[in-house]
Formats: structure tokens, sequence, C-alpha cells
């Protein structure tokens, strides 16, 4: 497995290159065994998601205060969402923060995603059904207090959308946390469209329970799914 820095830096790239996220807003991170976080810097010599390596991230403490990290970056503002999510899920071990365009619509409007699909992608089926809600602020989650109503939120869930924002997302890893912004993305945008041809039917419930399972992604699926969405981005810059 590749060292921190490159994980947090290789989701990053990845969701930059699908589009989703704004210029080079946004960041990811993963918890490390010590208890710091390895998070996508912001600062005068950073690089936008879409270019971003490893030197593009810092370590800071679960304080928030820069640990080690290269001249001109500095930990992102909102820092504190990572960091309070962190401090209320054990489970997680990487959080993305991005703004999807077609997400923060479904927010913006109070539009519902329906439980449209079943085998079509199951992974999208459980992260949906283990629920998306919406943070109401419009702020910059910029200090502890609105980390914590954040995390609030969030739940026990793998997203969560903030209101004419972006979104945040959880995850084990930093890969998975990257895989349900595509996941909720792709939600989204399956929804916009089918609103388009007509009045959505969400799947029949018992499908929908036989699909959805346990309710969560088995580790090695998650692996070869991430695999190929790092394939393709790395296509899309031209290498091999």
């Amino acid at each position: 497995m590749a060292p921190a820095a490159e994980r947090v830096a290789a989701a990053c790239r990845v969701l930059g290159r699908l589009g989703l996220t704004r210029e080079p807003a946004g960041h990811v991170s993963m918890r490390l065994p010590d208890g710091t976080v390895a998070v996508k810097a912001r600062g005068p010599a950073e690089s936008g998601l879409r270019f971003a390596e490893a030197e593009d991230v810092v370590i800071v403490d679960p304080d928030g205060a820069l640990v080690s990290g290269a001249p001109g970056l500095r930990p992102p503002q909102e820092v504190a969402i990572h960091l309070a999510v962190y401090r209320a899920r054990p489970d997680v071990g990487g959080v993305a923060h991005v703004h999807p365009l077609m997400p923060v619509l479904f927010g913006i409007c109070d539009v519902p995603l329906l439980p449209l699909i079943g085998a079509y992608d199951p992974y999208a089926a459980r992260l949906l059904a283990r629920g998306v809600p919406t943070y109401q602020r419009g702020v910059l989650v910029a200090d502890r207090e609105l980390g914590d109503e954040l995390a609030a939120v969030l739940g026990a869930s793998g997203a969560c959308l903030m209101r004419g924002h972006g979104v945040t997302t959880a995850g084990a890893t930093p890969e998975e946390a990257a895989l349900n912004v595509i996941k909720l993305s792709e939600l989204a945008e399956l929804n916009f469209r089918a609103r388009q041809l007509g009045q959505p039917r969400p799947i029949d419930p018992a499908d929908r329970a036989a699909v959805v399972g346990t309710g969560r992604t088995r580790p090695e699926l998650i692996d070869s799914t991430w695999r190929f969405y790092l394939r393709l981005a790395n296509e899309a810059a031209g290498e091999r």
C-alpha cells in the first residue's frame, strides 16, 4: 500500500479529474495510526486537486495544528470537518469534502435522492440505503463547533449534502471516501435525468433489500472499484 500522503493525493486527483470539485477547492484526508491526520493542504504553493501530489499533503494533530508540511502550505480552513468526523466515528479512516455540482443542486432544492436503482449499481444503492442527510448551514465549517454540528448530521452515513456548499463523505479509507463522492454524484445525476423523463418510481423495497444486503460493500470490491477509477484518471492525464 502506498504511503499515506500519496494515497490522499491520488484520491484528490481522481476527484479532480472526474470534475467533482471546483478549481483548487476541496480536500481529502486520512487518519494515521498515531492519531494525526494527513490532509490535502491549501496555500500559495498548493496544487489543485486535479494535479495533487504527495508534496501537497500536510500532517496535522487532532486539534488541527500543523505537524509537518512543505513551505507555502497550511492545513485547509475546513480541516475542522475532517477532525470532527474522526472524533465522532472511530470506524472512519478517510474523509472527503468537495463541491460536485449535481449533489449541490439537490441540496439547494430539497429534492430527495430516490432509490431508483438496484442491481444496476449495488455500491450506490448501499450508500443511499445508509441515508444521505443534509447539513443545513451554507457556511465554511472552519471551527470545532461547526465541525461537530456537521459530524452529528452525517451520523453513521457514508455521505452528507451541505446546503449551497458541497458534500462530505466518510469511509474506512480515503479511497472509500472518494468513491462515496463518485457514487453520490452518480445517484444525483441519475435522479435528475429520471425526473426529466417523467415521474421516477423507486424500485420494489424487497428487491432493494436483496441488493443492499448488510448495507456495506465488501472491502475487496471497494479495492477493485477504486483501481478502475484510479486507472481511468491516470489515462485521462496521459499516464501509464
